[in-house]
């Protein structure tokens, strides 16, 4: 039952229930004038004197299942810490031993060997944007872990339309590269990028990503201009 006249939460009730059933009770005057019995208002007080001794009990209860709690964890991180040691003198053992068979009759699995890091994903390339200077900026999306450089090639197409080799022109760990160096005279400059990681484990090329400037052919960028 809830009520505005008396508080509704469990932490309240009980002391304020508490303070009216002493009252309610009365000294040795018995129950005051107020309607209730003395039945009435001992039966109030019992009731009140039941919930606080449930209350107690279930604290005590919450308490000790804390305590039960952290001691469990203690012995499980022990447990840990045994199983861990033993685990390393049985792998210590089939080692020296080189026999496998060691750890069948451990009934436990043999350590994994150590595997090779595997190859970053491949980038995939954005538009070439041709910048005022005549340069180009050649940006790829990926998403890898640190560590990984970037090999960026470029191939050339002439104003003829014979396409050049791909070659490296940039080792960056941005993900993009301004081309300074755009030569002057040609059809079609296009750019194409992978990752590499420390252990010389590559993704495959990116698909293409070209910058044409038809048919009259690049003016080539800002080192170009200055050559």
């Amino acid at each position: 039952m809830r009520s505005s006249r008396y508080p509704t939460r469990q932490g309240d009730l009980i002391p304020w229930a508490r303070a009216r059933a002493t009252t309610w009770v009365g000294g040795q005057g018995g129950t005051p004038n107020i309607g209730l019995t003395q039945q009435q208002a001992d039966a109030f007080q019992a009731a009140v004197t039941t919930v606080e001794d449930k209350l107690a009990a279930q604290i005590s209860a919450i308490e000790a299942a804390e305590r039960a709690t952290e001691e469990k964890d203690e012995a499980y991180n022990d447990l840990l810490l045994l199983l861990g040691s033993y685990v390393r003198i049985i792998d210590g053992f089939g080692r020296s031993t080189k026999d496998p068979a060691v750890w069948t009759r451990a009934g436990i699995d043999a350590p994994k060997k150590a595997s090779e890091r595997p190859a970053p994903p491949i980038p995939t390339s954005l538009p070439t944007v041709t910048q005022a200077d005549g340069s180009v900026l050649y940006r790829w999306d990926v998403t890898s872990g640190s560590g990984t450089q970037y090999e960026v090639q470029r191939a050339i197409t002439a104003l003829d339309g014979n396409e050049g080799p791909w070659t490296v022109v940039a080792i960056t760990g941005d993900k993009a590269y301004v081309d300074l160096s755009v030569p002057v005279g040609v059809r079609r400059v296009s750019y194409r990028v992978r990752g590499r990681l420390s252990n010389n484990q590559a993704s495959d090329w990116s698909v293409p990503s070209p910058a044409n400037f038809g048919t009259q052919g690049a003016q080539g960028g800002p080192l170009s201009r200055v050559a």
